[in-house]
């Protein structure tokens, strides 16, 4: 029966965990986004909110839909990283407790989060953040979710949850779009409404380039799962999930949520395509010569907008530190010209660059005090373009309407490579990032990107797809999966292990 005037808690932690990367700490989150109480609700009223999408777009239309009392407790999100400090999510999750317990008689609960977090002493600090939900619920009060389409859905998270709804698109321009579904959805769970819940995971575990929604084996997947809902049916979630959380419970993830037998059925005829199309979950990458060849020729054509290469294998959005320089490295010996490269992420040269002033020549030595395999400390003489405190406010694509944290950031000129060099770990999926320093992505034979996927619905006005090329470099989020040292992940899976079986459950198994 429907609650005259229900009283919903919001909630939830955001981090994608990459086991490789350094430890994700307490400041990280609360130099990025943390809010607690009605400090949520303020920043959620903000037109450029500092806070994931889905929770503006849950309380527009929850205020649209009726009446309601929303029970802000704690959301806290920081950009991928290595796995959350122990000590940081205890402490969260202990305080969103006594919260919710403070908080008095709920009605539902809404969990907005990533789903892909790990921390430095367990796997699954989602699951926990799940069960404490439920327990505070208890067995008959709804607690739906939203997350990530990269998120590894565990056991505990599907049983503790009513529904958990993912995004379905990547580059993810969704988000605020799934948190207003997230609302309807509570609405139809408050009204008394529960659905039988189904889940399949496949042995894949898929680069995350091969997961881009306008096109692939994962797009049809999404596709044909969207063509089936209805009022019976009203959630099909199917999530990649994120390869470099190295866990157990990963993975590509179908979950379901309907009445009758048609759930199943489309569960299972998923699952049999995914198998059936594994090998369209394998990557082809770019050569780093070749891709520095076609740079080079494109400044000495004379045209713009020649080729945009991806570094996707230092990607800040899953992990990567944004300071690998073999791309980099690669153009200055080549000396290409008409190249614009964003963000390469250092506080100390980015310091340097404050402190000389625009218009000031200076040499420093990028990495000069965390150099490492994949970012080498390369000596430059770099000319000041223009400087910035590194605020901005998202124009197009996933950080459209939403502010930006760069840090301290300069623009650079060394020889014929123009770049912006930023304080914060964000990867580059704005056009924003150059035009805050008076930078025009159309003036350029050539652009390079630290970003996996996301810059694609950022610069599509410059780059089509045809001219995008996804280069071999190293890097955190390098999608050739065999440089790393996999530990927990279960094997055999594809397509590390190209004789993986499978076979798609008995339907009575479902």
């Amino acid at each position: 029966m429907t609650t005259a005037n229900p009283r919903i808690a919001i909630l939830g932690m955001h981090l994608e965990s990459n086991a490789f990367a350094p430890i994700s700490t307490e400041a990280d989150f609360r130099n990025s986004c943390y809010f607690e109480g009605e400090a949520m609700l303020i920043e959620a009223a903000k037109p450029a909110p500092n806070m994931p999408a889905e929770i503006p777009g849950f309380i527009e239309v929850m205020n649209a839909t009726g009446p309601w009392q929303p029970v802000p407790i704690i959301i806290a999100a920081t950009e991928p990283g290595g796995p959350a400090e122990q000590g940081f999510v205890d402490a969260t999750l202990k305080r969103m407790r006594t919260m919710l317990d403070a908080a008095g008689p709920l009605d539902a609960i809404y969990i907005c989060n990533h789903g892909a977090m790990t921390a430095s002493a367990s796997e699954d600090p989602d699951g926990a953040l799940y069960a404490m939900a439920r327990e505070v619920a208890g067995p008959s009060l709804p607690v739906l979710s939203s997350v990530d389409l990269h998120a590894n859905i565990s056991r505990r998270m599907f049983d503790s949850a009513d529904c958990i709804l993912s995004y379905r698109t990547n580059p993810h321009v969704d988000r605020r779009e799934r948190g207003c579904e997230a609302a309807t959805l509570m609405r139809r769970l408050l009204a008394g409404e529960r659905w039988e819940k189904s889940m399949i995971r496949m042995p894949i575990k898929p680069p995350s380039v091969t997961l881009l929604t306008a096109r692939g084996a994962y797009a049809d997947m999404i596709t044909e799962g969207q063509r089936h809902i209805s009022a019976d049916l009203p959630v099909v979630s199917i999530l990649g999930g994120f390869v470099f959380g190295d866990v157990r419970e990963g993975g590509i993830t179908i979950l379901i949520y309907g009445r009758g037998e048609k759930p199943k059925a489309l569960l299972r005829q998923l699952a049999e395509f995914a198998w059936k199309e594994r090998q369209r979950f394998r990557i082809q990458l770019t050569p780093l010569a070749d891709a520095i060849a076609r740079a080079e020729q494109a400044g000495r054509s004379g045209a713009r907008n020649v080729v945009c290469l991806a570094d996707v294998a230092d990607n800040p959005g899953g992990g990567g530190r944004g300071n690998t320089t073999d791309i980099l490295e690669g153009l200055l010996a080549e000396r290409v010209q008409s190249v614009l490269l964003g963000n390469f992420v250092d506080p100390a040269a980015a310091a340097r660059f404050h402190a000389a002033g625009v218009g000031a020549t200076v040499r420093v030595t990028l990495n000069e005090n965390c150099a490492d395999a994949f970012g080498r400390a390369v000596p430059i003489e770099a000319t000041v373009l223009a400087l910035s405190k590194g605020i901005v406010a998202g124009r197009r694509g996933v950080y459209a309407g939403r502010t930006v944290d760069l840090g301290l950031a300069a623009a650079v000129r060394v020889g014929g490579l123009t770049m912006v060099v930023c304080s914060r770990r964000i990867q580059c999926a704005d056009p924003v990032f150059f035009e805050t320093f008076g930078l025009d992505i159309g003036a350029f034979a050539s652009l390079v990107v630290k970003s996996r996927g996301h810059f694609r619905a950022g610069i599509d006005l410059w780059y089509s797809d045809d001219r995008i090329i996804e280069v071999d470099a190293g890097g955190l989020t390098s999608p050739v999966l065999e440089q790393f040292a996999w530990k927990r992940m279960p094997r055999p899976v594809w397509p590390l292990d190209m004789d993986t079986q499978w076979q798609a459950p008995a339907a009575d198994a479902l």
